[in-house]
């Protein structure tokens, strides 16, 4: 299916900004200043998901002190993170920014011995970064910012390689750098970004995470993320997110990072997803944006759970409710939640589908949703040329007791719309994915090259999710220079598919079997 912009959740886009909520909200405070109690403290709330009260501490410390830069950048670090509710917050941000790194950009003129300015611009020139990323302010003012980030950090801990929080910066920078040209087009070498390494990037997170004092935890959650998302480590992802929870109980992203990783496919631990989603949903009880953002973020969850599982009317039936009251802030609720409902009816073959997706175009939204809804209304108009809509329904009973693990009730389906559809590409792909469910790589991987080997018309999405699967067999066998063949053909020939984003991830790191 046609990948579909989510909003509310800074998300990846892959790779580059896959951590850059986590990122953004560390703002960083020199060596062990805590002046810096109220410091650490007001960091401590913007972890434990008060990014509105962490706002207000750090703008009391900048009060007293306009010029110190650990409640300055603070501030600032804070500030971004409200953009998300309001981006109307933004021009203010982005002037603050620049003030802050002309301040400390003349502080280390005068002395390149002052240790404090440099380690802040390190962090400053990241958050800017980040930010242009983020928002879409321009990809080479990002790469150069970017790329003074790694300078700054570089002769930061050349001069002080003790400083454990320090490493933080470096190690994203490291590791995103180097793995980004599978997800982005734009190569280094054009960026003239300075190169990354990997394996380099992880040592310095894991060694923040232990060392760190005010960046530990968002160390610790940068590579829960990394392990979960793009290392095949979720076990290893699920221990480090539940012991962020545990500490922040607090923290929606964190319980909804911790979700996330627990639907992940070789773990698929759904009723504990659902507990994390609800929890989030639960604790935001209160009227301000904040709350609602997490609960629209947790309901948006509970959707994509439900949906996972193909219980797509439960799914259906969690947004709608949040549709109907007609949410008006933050921006991204209304158009997410009708861009989601519209691709669930539209799986079902349910032609109110086009009506959500008019309804978004009718607001005039965001140029993203704008292409987002117009893409989602193409794969819909497409399918009704044909019977893909009508065949692809009636498998969907057949997917849910796949994922249920019933196997015989799902292959009694899926014989009887093949027996409607004789050969049709969708019930085969339905028939090789239950032996690949099961465990039968070798009679899955012959089923799924069928399909990659037909020359046969075969809709865009099937064509790429069975050469991602193809791939994961090959990866599983060990045979890991077919599997990469076939994850970079995905990302090539089909990077507007839901299997490009996937397959960007075989490239980093093979797929590992289900337990």
């Amino acid at each position: 299916m046609t990948s579909q912009t989510i909003g509310g959740r800074r998300s990846a886009l892959g790779a580059f900004t896959v951590c850059a909520s986590l990122l953004l909200c560390s703002a960083s405070a020199f060596a062990q200043d805590r002046s810096t109690d109220a410091v650490y403290a007001a960091y401590m709330r913007l972890y434990g998901g008060e990014r509105e009260g962490s706002f207000n501490d750090f703008k009391a410390l900048y009060a007293q002190d306009s010029q110190a830069l650990p409640a300055w950048f603070g501030m600032l670090a804070a500030h971004e993170r409200r953009i998300e509710l309001d981006d109307s917050l933004g021009p203010a941000f982005e002037q603050g920014i620049a003030r802050f790194l002309d301040h400390a950009e003349q502080r280390y003129r005068r002395s390149h011995a002052d240790a404090e300015s440099l380690f802040y611009l390190a962090q400053g020139y990241l958050l800017r970064s980040m930010y242009r990323l983020e928002h879409d302010k321009g990809v080479f003012g990002a790469a150069r910012d970017g790329a003074k980030a790694k300078g700054y950090a570089d002769a930061y801990i050349e001069a002080h390689p003790e400083h454990g929080d320090a490493y933080l910066a470096l190690g994203l920078y490291n590791y995103y750098v180097d793995i980004a040209p599978n997800f982005i087009k734009v190569l280094r070498v054009v960026l003239f970004l300075p190169s990354g390494n990997r394996t380099e990037g992880l040592r310095q997170l894991d060694r923040a995470s232990r060392e760190g004092s005010l960046f530990g935890p968002v160390a610790a959650a940068s590579l829960a993320e990394i392990y979960g998302s793009l290392e095949g480590r979720p076990t290893e992802a699920i221990a480090i997110s539940e012991g962020l929870v545990r500490r922040f109980p607090g923290s929606a992203e964190m319980r909804l990072d911790l979700a996330q990783t627990y639907l992940h496919p070789v773990i698929e631990a759904y009723e504990k997803a659902a507990q994390q989603y609800t929890a989030v949903v639960d604790r935001a009880n209160g009227p301000s944006t904040e709350h609602v953002q997490q609960r629209c973020q947790g309901m948006l969850g509970l959707a994509n759970l439900r949906r996972t599982q193909w219980r797509l009317d439960e799914a259906i039936a969690i947004l709608t409710p949040v549709i109907d009251q007609q949410i008006a802030k933050p921006a991204w609720v209304a158009p997410t939640f009708l861009l989601r409902r519209a691709n669930y009816r539209a799986l079902l073959n349910d032609p109110a589908a086009v009506a959500d997706v008019r309804r978004v175009l009718g607001e005039k939204p965001p140029d993203a949703y704008r292409k987002a809804a117009d893409r989602q209304l193409t794969f819909i108009e497409a399918r009704r040329r044909t019977n893909e809509a009508t065949i692809y329904a009636a498998l969907v009973p057949g997917n849910r007791l796949v994922v249920e693990h019933r196997w015989d009730e799902a292959r009694t389906i899926y014989d009887a719309v093949a027996a409607m559809h004789p050969a049709d590409w969708q019930v085969r792909y339905r028939r090789a994915y239950l032996e690949f469910a099961r465990g039968n790589y070798d009679s899955a991987a012959r089923a799924f090259n069928e399909i990659v080997s037909a020359t046969a018309p075969i809709p865009s999405w099937l064509k790429a999710a069975a050469m991602l699967n193809l791939a994961y067999t090959h990866d599983i066998a060990g045979r890991r220079k077919d599997a990469v063949t076939f994850y970079r053909t995905v990302v090539d020939k089909y990077e507007n598919e839901a299997a490009a984003g996937a397959a960007r991830v075989g490239l980093i790191s093979p797929y590992r079997r289900r337990a």
